[in-house]
């Protein structure tokens, strides 16, 4: 029994240092089945974790952040000790931050006190909650949030206020309405006069070969390539204006988000 035991020990070492060789040698695909390998083949709570801390690396590093989610949650009811269901825990947020799923991070983070009672939170959580919940444009709760989290800092002057200057983003409906009742009003709303006067021009040119075809007798081709011309760059253009608002609040979100997250980063050193 006792040679059994000490083969089991030295196999499982054994396979622990393969793993962490794949990891450090970039061979995450080969990492993440060797840890595999390992959490499967050891009963040892202690071991277990710490291959599902290296298998959830290796998934970071592939940027397989949902994936590494799911094999998480598989993992997160699991009776380990407090502190390292609390790890779990802290690396599922992460995930899930880093695969762009914001709703689950702000619940997941709430959730913090009562599955994790008696682990105080890394502050880097409560970053990521503020961060998401930019993202999904709840401004006055992460603002709350924010000031929360500088006044638990307790410093002797408390850095400047950035969300008494949210973004001013810019309304989807509004662009595509402007569109559709007038030619190139969605991409100047967007901040486009380039591609307004582009579309506003070829529109024009569709009514104008249309009417002239029409009063010419060339009904089909009124039809055909006038109706035709005008149709699609319209509805191209709406589509359009939309895609550019989306890009301008895209780029004003993450312009402040760098702010709050170097700001708030800064306050954890």
């Amino acid at each position: 029994m006792t040679c059994i035991f000490l083969c089991a020990i030295f196999l499982t070492e054994a396979q622990t240092e393969q793993a962490a060789a794949l990891y450090q040698a970039g061979r995450y695909f080969e990492a993440s089945i060797a840890w595999e390998r390992v959490l499967f083949e050891n009963n040892d709570p202690h071991q277990q974790v710490a291959a599902i801390q290296g298998k959830t690396e290796c998934l970071k590093q592939e940027g397989l952040f949902d994936p590494a989610v799911s094999f998480l949650e598989n993992w997160q009811a699991f009776p380990f000790p407090d502190s390292d269901r609390a790890g779990i825990h802290y690396q599922l947020i992460l995930c899930t931050y880093l695969g762009g799923h914001f709703e689950s991070v702000v619940s997941l983070v709430d959730r913090w006190p009562h599955e994790q009672a008696g682990v105080s939170p890394a502050p880097l959580l409560g970053i990521l909650k503020i961060l998401s919940l930019n993202e999904l444009e709840r401004w006055k709760e992460a603002g709350d949030a924010y000031r929360s989290f500088i006044a638990a800092r307790q410093l002797s002057a408390a850095p400047p206020d950035l969300y008494t200057q949210i973004p001013h983003l810019k309304s989807v409906s509004k662009a595509e309405a402007l569109s559709t009742f007038i030619p190139g009003a969605g991409q100047f709303y967007a901040g486009r006069p380039g591609e307004a006067i582009f579309s506003i021009l070829v529109q024009a040119a569709g009514i104008y070969f249309g009417v002239l075809s029409f009063e010419q007798h060339y009904y089909v081709s009124a039809w055909l390539i006038g109706a035709a011309l005008f149709g699609a760059f319209h509805m191209g253009g709406v589509r359009r204006a939309e895609v550019l608002v989306q890009r301008y609040n895209r780029k004003k979100t993450i312009a402040f988000n760098e702010k709050v997250r170097t700001q708030l980063l800064s306050l954890l050193h």
